[in-house]
């Protein structure tokens, strides 16, 4: 399926861009201060001021992602509400939210994670399972990937669990998604 039929959204998910903004904003004040008391640190009274700008523009960005964000959230809990419970594919959830798929499986976890939706993925087919609840239980051999790490982690076949979120896995052999998280596994 295309990107076509999608608007230009993406979901963030996060505030980092909060905390750069806040950085460049505090650099700027501190130059004002210095400036104010004529105070000079490798010249900072002198140029620091002008990281006013970019700060403006990073938390102005940093808002707007955040908006975003929530206009996702409500359009594929929308969604998933006007379906009602069952089993439904992620490509018509997708497509119905406006959202891409790549970011649909994140905004369900956030969803989940906040209470305002249950839901668990067919371990076969990878579809939804909508107003079913997966209970987590974390893999003891488990052990998060450092991020940016690689992707794929020996498991042994007889110690399955899901090697993104540690979900411990039936001992099904045709069990290709994890049913907490949904990712495809290896």
């Amino acid at each position: 399926m295309s990107d076509r039929h999608y608007e230009k959204r993406e979901y963030a998910g996060n505030y980092a861009a909060f905390g750069t903004g806040f950085v460049f904003l505090f650099v700027g004040i501190m130059s004002l201060v210095m400036r104010a008391f004529n105070f000079d640190l490798i010249g900072l009274s002198g140029w620091g001021f002008w990281l006013f700008i970019p700060a403006f523009f990073i938390l102005l960005g940093a808002v707007s992602q955040l908006y975003t964000d929530k206009k996702v959230r409500q359009d594929v809990q929308i969604v998933l509400q006007d379906r009602g419970n069952g089993r439904f594919k992620l490509d018509e959830i997708a497509a119905e939210a406006g959202v891409k798929r790549k970011f649909l499986l994140r905004v369900l976890m956030d969803l989940r994670a906040a209470g305002r939706v249950k839901y668990k993925y067919d371990g076969q087919t990878g579809e939804i399972i909508i107003g079913e609840e997966v209970k987590y239980e974390q893999a003891p051999e488990y052990q998060p990937m450092a991020k940016g790490g690689q992707a794929v982690q020996a498991v042994p076949k007889e110690k399955k669990f899901c090697i993104f979120c540690g979900q411990q896995l039936e001992q099904n052999p045709g069990v290709k998604f994890c049913p907490n998280c949904g990712s495809q596994l290896p």
